[in-house]
């Protein structure tokens, strides 16, 4: 078996242990799926310590091969249903894990900030380890203004650039400073780049993560914490050791791939990275102006300038893809 060996010691002493980062989050909607790796990765002297859970892996869930050729394999469900099973299945999931649950506002391309806000004031009230993961577009940055006073954690997800999160770490810093009502949580709020996504288009989405981990040097005096990073879209174990060496937080990763990683012989034979056929990405240095703005207000009006740039092409198609797959179990 391979696991991280802390290069501080001769030793192989596992640099996972349950008070050290990355901490491990599995990505799926199937409780089944949280208690087969939940229960491997204590065999292995690990922890699986949280969840992400999005629309599409709800439906999955919901259109799973155990429900094939059932009376209910074809049947749709209402939004509050879906909404609903959501809940379900992520109450089950907080019972398995014992970090952060993370659940998905739905939002399609015209879905405006108050929906969103509805939705996460609702989700919040699940559980005190829920995370409420919003978009990272400019109708989610409006329901994340909003739900910060009300110290809803957050997970910002779709995460395809450096400007954007850059953004993320911004507004907290904003947000945390100018609203007494924010109050400290047990962890800070969470960004979610999708490595495995920029690797299908020739990127290497792990150096996101990189550069992404510097960017969040520049905010160390957040009030609620800088908040950490959630390595997401993993594709194989090759992304989890990344994870591991660039010192970021947080991992969030198929079973497949947590049952590769743990599975794996001997530290001496790993499988060839495939960083090295990707285009690198350049660090983004942000400009002096954008590090000087102080109010939401400004913050806004820099986005939807485009001053601060946080458009992105994946961003735009994840929340269309998630969009159909939630669409696809609705009556």
């Amino acid at each position: 078996m391979w696991l991280p060996i802390d290069k501080q010691t001769d030793g192989a002493r596992i640099s996972n242990r349950m008070d050290e980062f990355p901490k491990l989050l599995l990505d799926s909607g199937d409780p089944d799926e949280y208690r087969e790796i939940s229960d491997l990765a204590k065999e292995k002297g690990q922890e699986l310590w949280g969840a992400t859970t999005n629309p599409s892996l709800i439906a999955k869930k919901l259109s799973s091969p155990l429900r094939q050729g059932s009376s209910e394999a074809s049947k749709k469900i209402t939004h509050k249903e879906a909404f609903e099973l959501q809940k379900q299945i992520v109450l089950e999931i907080i019972d398995i894990v014992p970090g952060a649950v993370s659940a998905e506002v739905y939002a399609d391309e015209t879905t405006k900030a108050e929906e969103m806000i509805a939705q996460g004031k609702e989700i919040v009230t699940w559980h005190e380890r829920v995370f409420v993961k919003l978009p990272t577009t400019i109708e989610g940055f409006k329901a994340r203004t909003e739900l910060r006073k009300l110290s809803v954690p957050i997970n910002n997800t779709l995460v395809f650039s450096q400007e954007q999160i850059f953004a993320i770490c911004l507004h907290e810093k904003i947000a945390t400073s100018s609203q007494a009502a924010v109050t400290q949580k047990k962890w800070p709020c969470f960004i979610s780049p999708f490595v495995g996504r920029l690797d299908d288009i020739g990127i290497n989405g792990m150096d996101l993560v990189r550069n992404g981990m510097k960017i969040k040097e520049l905010f160390k005096g957040i009030p609620s914490g800088t908040p950490w990073m959630l390595e997401a879209s993993v594709r194989n174990r090759t992304h989890i050791q990344e994870g591991f060496d660039s010192k970021t937080e947080l991992i969030t990763a198929p079973s497949k791939a947590y049952k590769d990683w743990f599975g794996q012989e001997s530290p001496k034979s790993p499988k060839q990275p495939q960083s090295f056929q990707l285009t690198p990405i350049p660090y983004w240095e942000p400009p002096e102006e954008l590090l000087q703005i102080d109010t939401a207000e400004q913050f806004m009006q820099t986005i939807e300038s485009g001053k601060l740039n946080i458009r992105h092409d994946l961003t735009d198609k994840g929340i269309v893809k998630f969009a159909n797959d939630w669409k696809a179990i609705i009556a």
